[in-house]
């Protein structure tokens, strides 16, 4: 097995895990991932933004696809403009979540296509109906999701 398909997983789940605890205000409810990597968030937000650059640098480290490098460019991005630059931020952030999609989808199988209309579904519900009123939840479930073909897909 890849160590990658080890690694990346377990960089992003730590280091998130590190932050939220340095983040004593943050819930999944109300507040998006990337609000942890604010600047004003001190350690918490360093801790964060450095968890996605080290995801970053080992996916693409490990990469088996074009895909997989441009997810990786993706959370890279995500951590160097960082959700105090603004639109940037959710336009790089926007383009992320629809690559890892495609990445499941392009797993081509019932739980993919399953996985992500309920994912979709998630935001559809924040974006119209302000249910979770922040999208972490969304954004947690679509991860989760991809990261489940990463490393139980060769």
């Amino acid at each position: 097995m890849n160590r990658s398909r080890t690694l990346v997983p377990l960089i992003f789940a730590l280091t998130l895990l590190l932050s939220i605890s340095l983040s004593p205000w943050w819930n999944p409810w109300n507040y998006s991932l990337s609000a942890l990597g604010s600047a004003s968030n001190g350690l918490g937000g360093a801790v964060f933004n450095g968890g996605l650059a080290l995801t970053s640098w080992e996916l693409e480290k490990g990469s088996s696809s074009d895909l997989l490098l441009l997810i990786a460019l993706g959370i890279g991005l995500v951590a160097a403009i960082n959700i105090d630059f603004g639109l940037a931020h959710f336009i790089v952030s926007v383009l992320l979540f629809l690559l890892l999609y495609a990445y499941v989808l392009s797993n081509a199988s019932i739980e993919g296509y399953v996985g992500t209309a309920l994912s979709i579904g998630l935001w559809i519900s924040h974006f119209l109906y302000g249910v979770p009123p922040g999208v972490a939840i969304p954004e947690l479930s679509a991860i989760a999701l991809a990261l489940y073909y990463y490393v139980t897909r060769p």
